[in-house]
């Protein structure tokens, strides 16, 4: 996976603004339940109005995961670049999601136990990530055009080929992150790739970011065995 170039400084602003607000409502959700989390509650927070609040976000839950739709934006537009492994630049795809839905900030802690004290979140995750399928199989189609084994394909072809790519990796996706979120990733061989990242020295589960690495590794793995 390739890092992403340093965003300049009103990316920063509206960056800290969406964790302040992703943060606050975090915090309601295990105070006082998903329920009786409210938008206003939320904002007073955060100390944004509410008008700011929808500028962010289209809903309390997606204020909870952190999903705002323009970092979603500029995040895919970071990583569409294609590095010549279709795998590891789909996963990139994906990341960016999670990136810019709250698996990036500081306190991973806190994100983790909202999802494991509500996991009806995960579900709203990969739901959004459902809903941005058009969008991201039609970025890795145009890596398979590139690719000397689907460039004779048909234009159609590699869109569905395209699908079948991001459906086995999102798959791969939500069983890594849904141990991530649920359990930590304390060791590394479970996932069966003997060369993943390890955890910190500290005993504290591993970064997203390792994970997701984890997670492709454990997908090849996969299909060498299948091969």
């Amino acid at each position: 996976m390739h890092d992403s170039p340093e965003p300049g400084l009103r990316e920063r602003k509206r960056a800290q603004t969406a964790e302040a607000i992703h943060m606050a409502a975090a915090e309601l959700a295990l105070e006082r339940g998903l329920d009786a989390t409210t938008i206003d509650a939320i904002s007073e927070r955060a100390d944004v109005s509410t008008r700011t609040f929808f500028n962010y976000f289209s809903s309390k839950e997606d204020a909870v995961l952190g999903i705002d739709e323009t970092a979603v934006s500029l995040e895919l537009e970071r990583v569409r670049d294609y590095e010549g492994d279709v795998l590891a630049s789909t996963f990139d795809l994906i990341y960016a999601l999670f990136e810019a839905s709250g698996g990036g900030q500081k306190n991973k802690a806190l994100t983790r136990a909202v999802i494991k004290k509500h996991p009806q979140l995960m579900t709203r995750q990969m739901v959004r990530v459902a809903e941005l399928e058009d969008r991201l199989s039609a970025i890795v189609a145009g890596w398979l055009s590139s690719e000397a084994a689907f460039a004779a394909d048909s234009d159609e072809a590699r869109l569905d080929e395209a699908r079948v790519i991001l459906g086995i990796c999102l798959a791969t996706v939500r069983v890594s992150m849904k141990r991530w979120a649920m359990h930590g990733d304390a060791d590394p061989g479970a996932t069966g790739a003997a060369s993943a990242p390890s955890p910190s020295p500290s005993g504290a589960p591993a970064d997203p970011r390792q994970t997701y690495e984890r997670a492709i590794a454990s997908l090849k793995t996969v299909l060498e065995k299948l091969s």
